[in-house]
């Protein structure tokens, strides 16, 4: 061979050790060594057309190398994931595979596992150093190990004999598809460094890419072209790979971001005037604004937040090169109403097309969601072929899998679904990558209690690892959550130190913009802001007695409140502290309006009710009217009533647009009572909502007990919602503000501040306080205990993002969280199930596809049916509650419980007992526990 010659290529992998079998035709199995280099392809495809600029730049930066070098490793990385299946323990997993060359004997290990074992020794034939102290290999194998979402220990690079990989066959076979993938992919040198957090948005991809590849349908396709068996074959097949990959990305909807620029003006042409926070921070963001940051902003209700939010979120996103978004909410049904605003506003503000999901447990349910032909075909659990598409923004069924909704390039949800990121559980590091590529927005982020807050602060401080922008909104934040808030960013982003200059007070209203980048990194609004003018909100408080069973004292004080209402008009809003206690005011004011209408002569008001424990369509349907009837369009459709009240739980305090006269509500932290009055007089300023004689200004009108410092005077289910020092202590500052207006915005912090800062408003009780901060201590030490390490702690090891030893119940973002999903249905005399009390349309109990499975269709009538209830209720009664067999098998079906209703001959229903508990679902006023 003469000097000149290339290189002989190494040793051709067997082509018969397979990858995927699993839906082929009998006796068809896809080689190994082809889904590696599948996945290399679509990583490749994902960094160059799917990635932002700015998510390259920061990986890049990791390996401390060019953004080229970057995506060429992480192709190589890719082509990597899955050779530990090239072990007897797997490919003996098919007994018709042809093995007869290879030893049977040996471990039998986890495909993942033996990839990060084995790749710890192996990789240094590529280059990459085998000594114990650099860290780069053994990074490298963990975060490979970690492609089905857990990572493993690392393992000891001169223990192979010990792991049990020994020098036979297998090992050869290993061998051949790491140097075969390594030189197919143009051999990359490895990078300097790989710290643990760039490791973790490797991994998110190299899942990304796998995930992407191993469809069913993408398989088929490669398949039809043959399977290699040269050399030149092989590098066919690459090609072939990633030719394909764009299609791939197209039908999953990965596509990237459209980038959207210009001013407040042309984001908001309906906007004629911008108030004082929007000319604000239009004005002097794009200047702060350089690089990634965190912008907290201040306002009360009704300001605009989500107008200048999404604004800054395009300077913002622009600057750091993300000019994806995820928008969070604290509930299911705020995140509905603000993924139907967000969409509307992309729609005009993109020229291309782009995905959008809506990322909540329920969020499937929602018909403006789902492609037009879901109800013919099953859920989607895995991926399929695109669909047609009739959005500008929409959601790919790829992307309505399951943990992969973040991967979109726009999407809205609860919190909850970015805090799973902060999580220490499977397929974190999808998530942290979904994110990673976006501009951040959390709404109401006052909503967040001790343990919410411990998983906030250390998402926040990975979001500044990775320079990821983030936007806060509130209305009611306590001054140290908002330097809480800005400390735990800026830590991350390695911008905080001991000594460092004082984080300064955010002003209310105002904004503070922390940046990830400069020197000085936290500014705040320059200049007083002028706010939206509103008269001044009055408060009374009415002390009854409110425990026992006697109501008569809280239904009077009601009536009181809302006696002009009937005879003069008006719109009125009652919030009860449990669904309970709503349920038994709506009645109660349904017969006393009525009486007293008909006295008067005159039509009694309208009455909704909304709460929690309504069917789900049944609550989508109630929460679209009210929002129709008492917000700002019904009025300018001249649609408002003449006369209504709406009796609710606090599931009406954020982020729902309704404008009412008055506001009665029960006691809660004071807010809380903020936030509700926010619905009050919310858009007198417009002038279009007609206000009845009897409301000269806005009214808060709160029901207290009669013995202010006394906890035994609470009713029992006010202290298991809100802790008894908080209730006490708003009551004792409502106390103060007798005879006093609320101005909004200027005594709005002092309020809200004041409820935990005053040492003298519950003097009496001192050993309360010192129980509310115990709690609180204590969920917040929990919230450390489930969330993933610190950024500067997973540098050296990925371990600790996915191992833990708590139970999977224990690990869920809201501490408590403890609910089930029932359907209250009909049994007829015969035992068959229905799902109405009219017995016309039966529970489907097997499913209607040809297949065996159940369709979008069937899914959708059950669930639309189904309402939270807290598992407690169920203990004791699992056979009770069980539900079909055949549900089993359902994904979305498996973990419903139903609670059985007797239709007795005579047509009278009969709900169930458990536990002392008889549950009956009303058709006017939901499920009644008694």
């Amino acid at each position: 061979m003469h000097a000149s010659d290339p290189p002989a290529p190494p040793p051709l992998p067997d082509s018969g050790l397979w990858a995927k079998s699993a839906g082929l035709p009998d006796g068809v199995r896809y080689p190994l060594v082809c889904h590696l280099l599948d996945a290399a392809a679509a990583a490749e495809a994902l960094w160059r057309d799917h990635l932002s600029p700015g998510l390259r730049e920061t990986i890049a930066a990791g390996l401390d190398t060019t953004v080229e070098h970057a995506g060429r490793l992480v192709a190589l990385w890719a082509g990597l994931h899955d050779i530990g299946k090239a072990m007897h323990c797997f490919q003996a997993r098919d007994p018709t595979a042809p093995l007869r060359d290879y030893p049977t004997a040996g471990m039998d290990i986890r495909h993942d596992r033996a990839a990060s074992e084995w790749l710890r020794f192996a990789l240094p034939e590529l280059g990459y150093p085998d000594a114990e102290e650099q860290l780069v290999t053994g990074m490298v194998a963990q975060l490979l190990g970690g492609h089905h979402g857990s990572f493993f220990p690392h393992a000891d690079a001169r223990s192979a004999q010990r792991l049990g990989y020994a020098d036979d066959a297998w090992e050869r076979e290993r061998r051949r598809h790491l140097t075969t993938v390594h030189q197919l992919l143009g051999a990359p040198a490895p990078p300097e460094r790989l710290p643990g957090t760039t490791a973790t948005l490797v991994c998110g991809l190299v899942i990304q890419a796998d995930w992407l590849v191993s469809q069913l349908s993408f398989v088929g396709r490669q398949l039809n072209a043959g399977i290699p068996h040269t050399h030149a074959d092989l590098e066919c097949h690459l090609g072939r790979s990633r030719a394909s990959a764009p299609r791939l990305l197209h039908e999953a909807g990965l596509t990237r971001p459209a980038t959207r620029s210009g001013t407040f003006a042309d984001a908001f042409p309906h906007i004629e005037k911008p108030n004082g926070l929007q000319r604000s921070l239009s004005t002097h963001l794009p200047e702060l604004c350089t690089g990634p940051g965190l912008l907290l902003v201040q306002a009360p209700t009704g300001e605009g937040k989500t107008e200048i939010a999404l604004h800054a979120a395009e300077i913002m996103g622009g600057a750091s090169g993300r000019d994806g978004l995820y928008v969070a909410l604290p509930t299911m049904a705020t995140a509905d109403q603000m993924y139907r605003r967000v969409r509307s506003y992309l729609d005009q503000r993109l020229d291309e097309r782009s995905s959008m999901t809506l990322l909540h447990g329920m969020a499937w349910l929602n018909p403006e969601y789902q492609p037009e032909h879901a109800d013919e075909s099953p859920i989607p659990t895995t991926g399929h072929d695109s669909s047609e598409i009739s959005r500008l923004v929409e959601a790919s069924e790829w992307l309505l899998g399951r943990k992969r909704g973040l991967l979109a390039d726009f999407a809205v949800g609860t919190i909850d679904q970015a805090l799973m990121a902060a999580l220490r559980g499977r397929h974190n590091v999808v998530r942290m990558l979904g994110l990673a590529g976006k501009t951040v927005l959390i709404d109401e982020v006052h909503a967040a209690d001790a343990y919410m807050l411990a998983l906030l602060t250390r998402l926040l401080a990975w979001l500044g690892r990775l320079h990821v922008p983030v936007v806060l909104l509130s209305a009611t934040l306590h001054h140290s959550t908002a330097h809480t808030l800005i400390e735990a960013y800026l830590k991350g982003a390695g911008r905080r130190r001991r000594g460092s200059t004082p984080i300064p007070a955010v002003g209310y209203p105002g904004w503070a913009y922390a940046s990830a980048e400069e020197p000085h990194p936290v500014t705040v609004n320059p200049e007083p802001l002028a706010t939206t003018e509103r008269q001044p909100l009055a408060v009374s408080t009415h002390e009854i007695p409110l425990t026992g069973d006697d109501t008569t004292a809280h239904d009077q004080a009601v009536r009181a409140e809302l006696a002009g209402l009937v005879t003069h008009g008006g719109c009125a809003a009652v919030i009860r502290t449990t669904v309970a206690e709503a349920q038994h005011t709506f009645r109660q004011l349904a017969g006393w309006t009525a009486e007293q209408a008909h006295a008067a002569g005159t039509e009694p008001p309208e009455m909704f009710l909304l709460h929690a424990r309504f069917p789900a369509h049944q609550r989508e349907e109630i929460t679209e009217e009210v929002m129709r009837r008492f917000g700002l369009d019904g009025a300018r459709a001249g649609q408002r009533p003449r006369a209504a009240i709406l009796v609710a739980t606090a599931i009406i305090e954020q982020s729902i647009d309704i404008d009412v006269d008055v506001m009665v509500s029960d006691l809660a932290p004071m807010h809380l009572l903020v936030q509700r009055a926010g619905r009050c007089w919310r858009h007198a300023h417009r002038g279009v909502i007609p206000r009845p004689s009897w409301a000269s200004g806005p009214r808060l009108a709160v029901l207290a007990p009669e013995q202010p410092n006394a906890e035994e005077a609470l009713p029992r289910g006010w202290r298991f919602i809100y802790h008894p020092s908080l209730l006490l202590r708003t009551h004792n500052l409502l106390r103060r503000w007798t005879g006093r207006p609320m101005r909004v915005p200027e005594d709005v912090q002092e309020l809200v501040d004041g409820l935990i800062d005053d040492e003298d408003l519950n003097p009496d009780r001192p050993d309360q306080d010192l129980d509310r901060w115990a709690s609180d201590l204590a969920h917040r030490q929990l919230g450390d205990n489930v969330a993933i390490p610190a950024p500067g702690s997973a540098q050296r090891d990925l371990l600790r993002l996915t191992d833990h030893d708590l139970s999977e119940e224990q690990v869920a973002t809201r501490f408590g969280a403890d609910t089930t999903r029932v359907v209250c249905c009909y049994a007829d005399t015969t035992g068959r199930l229905w799902l109405d009390a009219e017995l016309a349309t039966a529970l489907p109990t097997v499913g209607d596809l040809a297949s065996g499975a159940f369709s979008s269709a069937q899914v959708r009538t059950v669930l639309r049916r189904s309402l939270p209830v807290p598992g407690v209720w169920l203990q004791g009664y699992e056979e009770r509650t069980a539900p079909p067999e055949a549900w089993r098998g359902a994904t979305h079906l498996r973990d419903v419980r139903l609670v059985v209703h007797q239709v007795r001959d005579d047509g009278s229903v009969h709900g169930p007992t458990l536990g002392g508990r008889c549950l009956h679902l009303d058709a006017r006023v939901g499920l009644v526990v008694a």
